[in-house]
């Protein structure tokens, strides 16, 4: 077996796994903006995978209108990545467009390669027969400036992301502190992967001794992400809401995260109906940036202490306390005349909420329906 052989039987294993597992991500009911980003992302990778496995001249040759394909798809990646991040760490903006920006550099690319792409078949191949002189234009200007950019928007992500990593570990309960502890290694191996695949790329384009050869196998870093993705989707299968939180085992007791506190459990009543207090007179819960830090202050509680009397004394942690809070507010809204001119997403806003993922997200949780189920079952009710 040779290694071009043995790269296609590896690509197209990883390809498969892929697919099944954006299979298993779109099916989910919880999560599921992000878990269907991450299928979108995953089938771009799995048809990726393929076009660079068996990159041949008779495959190009069989199937001329996949040719240069990949040139551009990979320009993909960083607007799904971000948009992915985006709704786990629930900092996406309002009006979601306003993340698009991103997608410009495949709409460029895509100008500039439409005359080639809706070319005939007759016309391709004509260009693709020449093999050496297309697999030169493969190392051309294009490819080199997607590679830039991958790198330069891979690490952005990244930042970004680290930018909220502390207060997204103080603030999220404990299976949604899982997620964000998951996807800073996902960020870390796909950049690490993207690292792998420009080294080798410009390795092979500067026609670097020894380490030229490395492009062989310089989409081997997506084989092993796809590997370890399916390898977390088995041991962690809430974390991506493949089972419901409560059926899991990934959560910590607060018995083991408290071991070292010395409140008493009458303490800790004392402190949560202070808190509800505070909550209920102040209504600190309509700040849509309500951190759990705020709230401390707000009772002259330490944190620590605080977040151990919510989850003692509460169904749920500091997130679960305040979102009641805000499902409630948003019925109590609903229901009153001033504000039937503004739309779901206004009256969720002015509740707490601060995005429509959210939203919809925790009330479906809390309610079991969605908020336009639970408004016409109202209606139907009056």
């Amino acid at each position: 077996m040779n290694n071009f052989q043995l790269i296609q039987i590896l690509y197209s294993a990883a390809s498969i796994q892929g697919l099944f597992l954006s299979f298993l991500l779109v099916r989910t009911k919880i999560n599921q903006p992000a878990n269907r980003i991450l299928a979108i992302l995953l089938i771009i990778l799995s048809f990726h995978l393929i076009l660079v496995g068996f990159d041949n001249r008779d495959f190009f040759l069989a199937f001329p209108h996949l040719s240069r394909v990949s040139w551009i798809i990979g320009s993909l990646y960083w607007p799904l990545i971000y948009l992915f991040v985006q709704y786990i760490t629930q900092t996406q903006p309002n009006k979601i467009w306003k993340s698009f920006w991103l997608f410009v550099p495949f709409l460029v690319l895509l100008m500039v390669m439409l005359p080639y792409y809706t070319s005939s078949s007759d016309e391709k191949r004509a260009l693709l027969t020449n093999f050496e002189e297309a697999s030169r234009d493969d190392f051309g200007w294009i490819n080199q400036v997607v590679s830039v950019l991958h790198i330069f928007f891979q690490t952005f992500i990244l930042i970004y992301y680290l930018k909220f990593e502390k207060k997204l570990y103080e603030e999220f309960s404990e299976v949604e502190s899982l997620r964000i502890q998951w996807l800073k290694q996902f960020l870390i191996l796909t950049l690490a992967a993207t690292l792998l695949a420009v080294f080798s790329f410009f390795a092979r384009t500067w026609h670097i001794p020894v380490l030229s050869q490395l492009y062989s196998f310089h989409f081997i870093g997506i084989v092993l992400l796809f590997y370890w993705l399916s390898y977390k989707a088995l041991t962690q299968p809430v974390l991506f809401g493949i089972v419901k939180e409560q059926n899991s085992t990934a959560t910590i007791a607060p018995e083991e995260k408290y071991k070292k506190s010395t409140l008493e459990a009458e303490q800790l009543t004392i402190i949560f109906e202070k808190v509800k207090h505070v909550l209920h007179t102040q209504k600190l819960y309509l700040k849509n940036d309500l951190t759990l830090t705020q709230l401390s202050l707000a009772v002259d509680i330490p944190r620590h202490q605080l977040s151990q009397a919510i989850n003692s004394s509460y169904t749920g942690n500091f997130f679960d306390l305040i979102n009641d809070y805000r499902v409630e507010a948003f019925k109590q809204f609903a229901s009153l005349p001033d504000k039937k001119h503004l739309s779901l997403l206004g009256i969720a806003q002015e509740a707490g909420f601060n995005s429509k993922a959210s939203f919809y997200s925790v009330f479906k949780k809390k309610t079991g329906m969605t908020p336009a189920e639970y408004l016409e079952n109202q209606s139907k009710a009056a």
